[in-house]
């Protein structure tokens, strides 16, 4: 199947470079992982996926493409030296933010989020990032062979405020590290706490101690497992689709959000296995374009 693919098959008038505000973005990469693999093969998933999306978001009212979508060709980043990968990326996605568009960015395993940041601070520097992730990723890198995706959070914390939701699964190493001068930056808000607590609210008190421009990063594994099975690392009692919704309407109301990545997930076997979770995943990516352009219509 070719890699030249649109989001959403987009015509030409709604889908051209110069024209659009929004771009897509995927980075087939997968460095050092700690379990499974695939998350190379998500991004071509999600874009096939979004074929059957509807242009027009009934919760709106609205045809968000209206702002137009020009979707990247697919970047397959073979090499496995990290630091090497993230020049690259960086590059990448600093090439789209001097032409000012937004981007949207496809993974990939989590570790594309690290390429990604020092992208944006060739632009700017002082913005703070959100992750929404089963796990914190706060480990320390000890080599080569480090699973870089468990250790993306701890590396973009230390030059950026970072508030990290969702979380179900952490090392003691982490929760040491968040109780360490080092880890100053850092919030975390744990699933269960969602769940047994009105975490919307302290949510929002969290989110006013972050700065005005915001950097959105999505694990798909913040999902629960009932709602996402295609990836590597899950975790019982995630996040469903209206809870996760309801956070990021709130943190596109209030902030500035300056760019969005979407990563690990990763298909597997016949296209029947995965579609279900791809189509959901291309659906938020959407919604992500409603909640940027469309603030005033987001009720709270």
């Amino acid at each position: 199947m070719s890699y030249n693919i649109k989001f959403m098959n987009l015509p030409e008038q709604f889908s051209n470079l110069q024209k659009s505000k929004v771009v897509i973005l995927p980075i087939a990469y997968e460095g050092v992982v700690s379990r499974g693999f695939g998350a190379s093969n998500g991004p071509l998933a999600i874009l096939n996926a979004s074929y059957e999306l509807e242009y027009f978001d009934i919760d709106y009212n609205i045809e968000p493409y209206e702002q137009g979508i020009y979707t990247e060709q697919i970047f397959k980043l073979t090499n496995q030296d990290y630091e090497f990968s993230k020049q690259v990326i960086s590059e990448l996605v600093y090439n789209f933010l001097k032409i000012n568009k937004f981007p949207v960015i496809i993974g990939g395993d989590h570790s594309i989020t690290s390429g990604v940041v020092q992208g944006f601070e060739k632009k700017q520097t002082n913005f703070g990032i959100i992750t929404f992730d089963a796990h914190s990723d706060l480990r320390e890198p000890w080599g080569k062979e480090t699973w870089q995706h468990a250790c993306v959070s701890r590396e973009i914390s230390k030059n950026h405020k970072l508030l990290i939701v969702g979380v179900r699964s952490q090392d003691v190493s982490e929760a040491e590290f968040l109780k360490s001068p080092e880890g100053k930056n850092v919030s975390v808000i744990n699933a269960k706490d969602v769940f047994e607590k009105n975490n919307l609210n302290v949510f929002q008190e969290k989110l006013k101690q972050l700065p005005h421009d915001i950097y959105i990063s999505i694990d798909v594994d913040v999902f629960d497992p009932a709602f996402m099975k295609n990836t590597n690392t899950p975790e019982p009692g995630g996040l469903d689709w209206y809870l996760l919704n309801n956070f990021l309407k709130i943190i596109f109301k209030q902030k500035n959000v300056i760019g969005v990545d979407l990563v690990e997930f990763a298909p597997q076997g016949e296209e029947y296995n995965y579609f279900s979770e791809a189509f959901m995943l291309s659906k938020l990516i959407y919604k992500l374009i409603v909640y940027k352009y469309y603030t005033q219509k987001i009720n709270l």
